[in-house]
């Protein structure tokens, strides 16, 4: 009673078509469409096949209606065992809608199976990061000109700054992916060295850098739309501009240097980039949880990233020699870490769609 209520249905919408005149352009594929599966359903499925071949060759359907024409051709494939057709057509569904959700119990069981042959997952992505971030100099060899002074007095350094800066990500397998971040930041620190009565040794630097951290993340999925993830890797950090600002004075009588009472003097914008290692590596690891919506990503991060090697070089201090015979200033070594703590968005630009092998 069912199939004759729908062929009728199906005979009715026909004639009304036919007795209208003809439709153009979205109402006509949109017509098509219906008529498709009003086939479909009614079970005549060659018909369904040939009109949903016709409208996807010649109509510009809406993403709504093509998702649906494509679902409704391989399914009608499925029941006219033509799998190889079936399976290029779920494929083609899958590629050009990566986030189609399966319904199982509206479909034949076959169909089912085909769709889930497929593994989808990002494959490129970009995205923007926001981050609050704690950098620290950390102290790894202290040098000295003056044997009576004490080089090894701790740093003065600036608190929390926040950024912007740029990711790209590239999911090679199914929840592991290469990322890269491009960065630009500036750090500053500066020196007090004093010993009683009158020696004042100051000296300020302001750095600028480019960060380029690359590391693997790995993903787990915790619901439908909650993820989470670790990772680890390593990058490079470049100084590109350093410029210095040094003073030194005392009232009476110094027998540390042998210089005359009354002395005070200075150098100011010092570009130290010869003193200084402008590569220099680091390590990173760090961990988000996030959600997703269909492209969309929304993250909350973590990270550590841990210098590697020294970016002062106190060896080359020859190359501005009146830091050390004029001011008595030397370098200690030392290596940049950082903690930063923020929000990263991103928007995955290609999909990957393959097929599951046994």
């Amino acid at each position: 009673m069912k199939r004759s209520f729908i062929i009728l249905t199906l005979l009715v919408c026909t004639l009304i078509s036919g007795a209208q005149q003809p439709l153009n352009g979205n109402n006509d594929c949109a017509s098509k469409l219906k008529l498709a599966i009003a086939e479909y359903q009614a079970g005549l499925f060659p018909d369904c096949i040939k009109n949903l071949e016709d409208a996807l060759g010649s109509c510009k359907f809406s993403r709504k209606d093509k998702e649906k024409a494509l679902e409704v051709l391989a399914k009608a494939y499925v029941e006219t065992s033509e799998m190889e057709k079936a399976e290029s057509t779920v494929k083609l569904l899958l590629i050009n809608f990566p986030h189609y959700e399966l319904k199982e119990e509206d479909n034949p069981e076959l169909y089912n199976r085909l769709v889930k042959k497929y593994l989808i997952h990002p494959l490129f992505t970009i995205g923007a990061k926001n981050t609050m971030n704690y950098l620290r100099h950390q102290t790894t060899g202290v040098y000295s000109v003056l044997s009576g002074l004490d080089y090894s007095k701790p740093l003065s350094e600036s608190g929390f700054w926040f950024t912007y800066y740029g990711m790209a990500e590239y999911e090679f397998n199914y929840g592991i992916s290469l990322n890269a971040d491009l960065m630009t930041f500036y750090s500053s620190y500066s020196r007090n060295i004093t010993k009683d009565p009158s020696f004042n040794l100051s000296y300020w630097e302001k750095d600028s850098f480019i960060e380029f951290p690359v590391y693997i993340k790995k993903y787990f999925t915790i619901s439908k739309n909650l993820i989470a993830y670790v990772s680890g890797g390593t990058g490079l950090l470049y100084l590109y501009r350093a410029r210095g600002n040094v003073s030194l004075s005392y009232t009476t009588e110094d027998v540390i240097t042998g210089k005359d009472a009354n002395y005070s003097g200075g150098l100011y914008n010092i570009n130290t980039l010869p003193i200084r290692n402008q590569s220099t590596g680091q390590w990173n690891a760090g961990a988000g949880i996030g959600y997703k919506i269909k492209n969309l990503r929304m993250f909350l991060d973590v990270r550590y990233l841990g210098g590697l090697n020294s970016f002062t070089a106190p060896g080359r201090s020859d190359n501005i020699p009146q830091l050390k015979n004029d001011f008595f200033y030397i370098d200690q070594s030392m290596k940049i870490n950082q903690f930063e703590i923020g929000a990263t968005i991103s928007y995955t630009l290609v999909n990957s769609v393959k097929r599951i092998r046994k």
